[in-house]
């Protein structure tokens, strides 16, 4: 590599402060002996005429992994704690059920205070208190509790809370799935919060319950669904189980529902899932032709041939966003590369390697800055170094959206050395299943006499990406730049060379991203007969030659930011050929598409039927006459021959041809 000098957000709900001194001082309480006492004799008479035997099991939420490296604090302040909470389907399965002792791992023998506890309200006077030392801090430690406690059938809340060193993290979670929420809790600062979607999993907190009859509970967690789906091609998806219950689970129907399509039932046998463990499962490929918002509904049922005992977490459900058929998304892949870089052209092939076969999912951009400045230098280029985050840069260096990849060694970046074979392939995998959000279709009229072109980009929003600015970058790119290049000799050829910003600055254009809604933007620009490189105050006695033939130009949608580089993700990016002049021709290639009825006419009057997702309207000479949103059904024309191109919610695209006169 040459170089040159030059904790996630967590929403999280507080419900109250557990107060530490009122634990200690709360006693145990009051057992009814008698009632005990007769509840045992009925028990022992069901045990005699041969009813179905009561155990004792050990119940929670974690799957029981214990990782020290991966314990932790919330907050800043010493008070720390975790809970799990059994909910009311899950209280009553354990009604007349005895908690015997308490099994949890506190990462950190440097707590003080330690008190277990059983509460209806986090926030209030606990049922049950026991102070406890912390014990070893890599392995669960079982405190019997002193008086056994018994299930009254409604929800509470079981944990530790105490007051541990700064310097050490007390927090041992399983790092599993998430849970639903209100399952998983944290205290953090000055009160209780939830923390089952914080990417932690379960606590490591278990329960010793005497006197539970045998069942089955296997709960759905909840699905995580923000990849990239498309309508017509097949997704695959899967989650993850954990089996609450007693037994042993050896079987079990997993149902897939996707919008308005059929059930999809798969049946998984000759597993052996005992209490506590957790299955991660994939599903058969699942095909659409819908696209939008569609509900994923994952379902879980006939465990073991019976029932579920607790049906309530059975079922997970998450919305997703489902791309039409006609979309392409393709990822920015920006290079900062340098002809004095000996490094250069070894990171080149690496990036090459890494997209090969995929070379149409990526638009590559060359930015001849990072390193030394060079005869194919622009300005814009040198603005870009920005992206770095740092007070030196290297090359080569890539990065591909502008969005974090891989962390450099001092900070976060978004930029990282492409010279690593591993990295750019971890790269191009990275970014296969990252949603487009946006979808740009391009035109242009290009006049090669006098060198003189109009191009005009359509930003559709399906999804809205960020709360950011948002804003479109046109960039002129050159192929096939013979010249010198280190560890290259002096014929090495140049290609992707950004050669300048069609758009207001080197930031872009702002425009805002509405779902629904087209943006259209159009530019004018025109090719001189030699480049030059813009870097320099003395640029016009250096040139390149500027051929047509080998150009294109690139536009895509990025989020800006003035103050943070790693705040300017990329969401989707196109490209066309300065020569491929297709302002007119495109709209007479659509004519041949479909001719579908999808439109009806009265006087100037024109009447789109049924759902649409936006349509567009085009004279003969290929100018746009009108655009039409989502769910306008009407709009008119002035007399003439027009081309109606449909966008159908399915993502089907249908054209028309209308005749007002």
């Amino acid at each position: 590599m040459c170089q040159c000098t030059g904790v996630s957000a967590m929403t999280m709900r507080h419900i109250g402060t557990l107060n530490i001194a009122t634990l200690v001082n709360y006693h145990i309480i009051t057992l009814n002996i008698m009632k005990l006492l007769s509840k045992s004799l009925l028990l022992a008479g069901a045990l005699l005429i041969g009813t179905t035997a009561m155990a004792q099991v050990t119940l929670g939420y974690t799957d029981g992994t214990i990782n020290r490296s991966k314990s932790f604090r919330l907050g800043t302040a010493e008070k720390q704690g975790m809970a799990i909470y059994l909910d009311a389907e899950k209280a009553k399965m354990l009604k007349g059920a005895t908690i015997k002792s308490v099994l949890t791992c506190v990462a950190t023998t440097f707590v003080e205070g330690q008190v277990l506890f059983i509460s209806k309200d986090l926030g209030g006077t606990p049922l049950y208190t026991q102070s406890f030392k912390p014990g070893n801090a890599s392995r669960f430690t079982t405190y019997n509790l002193t008086t056994p406690y018994v299930f009254d059938g409604e929800p509470c809340y079981i944990g530790w809370v105490g007051d541990a060193d700064l310097s050490y993290p007390a927090l041992s979670f399983d790092m599993s799935k998430d849970f639903a929420p209100g399952t998983c809790w944290g205290y953090m600062n000055d009160g209780w919060v939830d923390v089952s979607s914080a990417g932690y999993g379960a606590p490591n907190i278990r329960i010793v319950v005497d006197g539970v009859e045998g069942f089955v509970d296997l709960t759905a967690k909840p699905l995580s669904t923000t990849g990239y789906q498309k309508a017509g091609t097949p997704q695959v998806f899967g989650g993850q189980l954990f089996n609450f219950g007693s037994e042993t689970v050896t079987s079990f129907d997993i149902t897939c529902k996707l919008g308005n399509g059929e059930p999809m039932v798969t049946s998984v046998t000759g597993v052996s899932l005992k209490s506590g463990a957790v299955y991660d499962f994939t599903l058969p490929e699942y095909l659409t032709d819908e696209s939008g918002e569609l509900e994923l509904e994952i379902s879980v049922g006939n465990i073991n041939g019976v029932a579920d005992a607790d049906v309530s977490d059975n079922i997970s459900k998450s919305s997703t966003y489902f791309y039409p058929a006609d979309v392409q998304k393709k990822v920015l892949v920006e290079v900062f590369t340098g002809q004095a870089c000996g490094n250069c052209p070894a990171g080149h092939t690496a990036l090459a390697n890494a997209m090969k076969g995929m070379e149409d999912d990526f638009i590559e951009v060359a930015h001849h800055a990072g390193y030394y400045p060079d005869a194919f230098s622009m300005a814009e280029s040198w603005e870009y170094v920005w992206l770095y985050g740092s007070s030196g840069s290297y090359a080569p260096g890539a990065t591909f959206n502008r969005t974090e990849t891989v962390s450099s060694s001092d900070k976060p970046s978004v930029v990282f050395a492409s010279n690593s074979q591993s990295s750019c392939n971890a790269a191009v995998q990275a970014f296969r299943d990252v949603q487009p959000y946006v979808d740009l279709k391009m035109y242009n009229e290009f006049d090669e006499a006098t060198r003189k072109g109009t191009v005009t980009v359509d930003v559709f929003t399906y999804v809205s990406p960020s709360d950011a600015i948002h804003a479109l970058n046109v960039w002129l790119v050159q192929d096939g730049l013979v010249g010198y290049q280190a560890s290259g000799g002096a014929e090495y050829v140049h290609n992707h060379v950004f050669c300048g910003a069609l758009t207001n600055s080197a930031w872009g254009q702002q425009l805002p991203l509405v779902p629904g809604e087209t943006v259209r933007r159009t530019f004018q620009y025109e090719i001189p007969d030699e480049m030059y490189p813009t870097y320099y105050e003395d640029s016009l006695d250096r040139s390149f030659p500027a051929v047509p033939a080998n150009m294109q130009l690139v536009a895509f949608v990025s989020d800006v930011s003035s103050t943070d580089p790693l705040a300017c993700n990329v969401y989707n990016a196109a490209k066309i050929e300065v020569l491929a002049d297709n302002m007119a021709e495109g709209v007479e290639e659509m004519e041949a598409v479909q001719s579908n009825a999808v439109v009806s006419v009265s006087g100037n009057t024109v009447n789109l039927l049924g759902e649409h997702a936006g349509a567009e309207v085009y004279s003969v000479t290929g100018s746009e006459a009108a655009r039409i949103n989502a769910g306008e059904q009407s709009f008119t024309l002035s007399a003439g021959i027009y081309l109606v191109r449909v966008r159908q919610v399915n993502g089907a695209v249908t054209v028309c041809k209308l005749v007002i006169r």
